[in-house]
């Protein structure tokens, strides 16, 4: 798929989503009619029955819940829901944004009464693959969990030639969020726009350094993306791999003039006036962000890293629908609302099979994608 292409499909999809930055506390929250129920709205009445409203076309019941922070009140709920005892979590990486993902979810599932307790294994190297190929090697552990993005499917296109493992021999659970990229620069750099860094590219090429995360990663397709929408060769890119907070403090070290990372990332530095958003990749402007999208600058491409959980290829049926089904309720939840906008996220859920489509239909996408900007 062509680059235009890809682009287009990705923001179709996205402008159809609302960002989530405040959630709706239970005491405000309007009781949903069957019609329209989701799991963890509130309900009318104990007992009614929502059918086909929940996860694969489950049925959701009217029932009063006695876990978590909508405890005593009645809400759309899976009768057959049950909390999970751990999570074992690997990371195809070191400690950065797939870590931060699994700690959201794990102390929402705690808080919200859904989990007990969770363990975590990181497992970096080879764009992800590392991780991935370990994974697919526990057998026989039903709680195990691995949680994925476009820095690992990005990371398979690029290493295809020595990745032997098939991201779908795992079981899809259910993507649970959308993130947006900053490029930024420090607070008295001479780039004032967008545009006066691109056409320094072009113009200077590989003298321009500019720091992301790792090789092929989501940070490194942003900034590949931007200068292929604005026709400049991926050639000129010099591109300086950081990982976890490196691109931050290269930028404000002076090491390199111009960085890219995820946009929570950059906002303490934003509110001491250290650092300055010449573009975000969202749809639409961020709330309490200051920076102008790429779009509102004249650069048509909206792009954004999201991320899933994967549960074990050999999980039985039984717990693979009840997995789906506890992240179906924590998206619903207070707590998770909160998550989602303290990290500037984009509720993009899709579960069990919905999140098994998307792959099918997205690790081919990105693998052209990838090829068609150079990576």
């Amino acid at each position: 798929m062509s680059l235009k292409k890809l682009l287009t499909a990705v923001g179709v999809a996205i402008t159809s989503l609302a960002l989530v930055f405040s959630g709706t506390t239970s005491a405000t929250a309007k009781k949903v009619p069957t019609a329209k129920a989701n799991a963890g709205d509130e309900c009318g009445r104990a007992g009614m029955v929502a059918k086909g409203r929940g996860v694969e076309g489950s049925n959701l019941t009217c029932t009063r819940v006695t876990i978590g922070t909508a405890s005593g009140s009645l809400r759309w709920w899976y009768p057959d829901l049950k909390p999970l005892t751990t999570i074992d979590w690997t990371v195809p990486a070191g400690p950065g944004g797939y870590s931060a993902t699994t700690e959201a979810i794990s102390k929402t599932l705690v808080t919200e009464g859904l989990l007990t307790s969770t363990t975590t294994d990181f497992k970096p190297g080879a764009g992800g693959t590392t991780g991935l190929a370990h994974f697919q090697g526990i057998k026989g552990k039903q709680n195990s969990a691995l949680i994925i993005g476009i820095a690992l499917t990005g990371g398979m296109a690029q290493v295809a030639n020595k990745n032997t493992s098939d991201l779908l021999a795992s079981t899809p659970v259910a993507r649970v969020m959308r993130e947006y990229n900053a490029i930024f620069v420090p607070a008295k750099s001479k780039y004032k726009t967008l545009k006066q860094f691109v056409d320094d590219v072009n113009a200077n090429g590989r003298a321009i350094a500019v720091s992301g995360g790792n090789v092929g990663g989501v940070d490194h397709q942003v900034i590949g993306a931007l200068l292929k929408t604005a026709g400049v060769p991926i050639s000129k890119l010099n591109y300086v791999v950081g990982t976890g907070s490196e691109p931050l403090t290269k930028v404000l070290s002076g090491a390199a003039p111009v960085g890219v990372i995820g946009v929570v990332d950059v906002l303490p530095y934003l509110e001491d006036n250290r650092l300055r958003i010449l573009g975000i990749s969202s749809p639409k402007p961020i709330p309490g962000v200051k920076g102008k999208t790429f779009t509102q600058q004249g650069y048509k491409l909206v792009y954004g890293n999201w991320r899933g959980v994967m549960a074990p290829g050999d999980i039985s049926e039984a717990n693979r629908l009840n997995f789906v089904k506890v992240m179906d309720v924590m998206r619903s939840t207070d707590t998770w609302k909160e998550v989602l906008a303290t990290n500037k996220w984009y509720d993009e859920f899709a579960g069990g099979k919905d999140f098994e489509a998307f792959l099918k239909t997205h690790i081919p996408e990105i693998k052209a994608f990838i090829a068609d900007i150079g990576l």
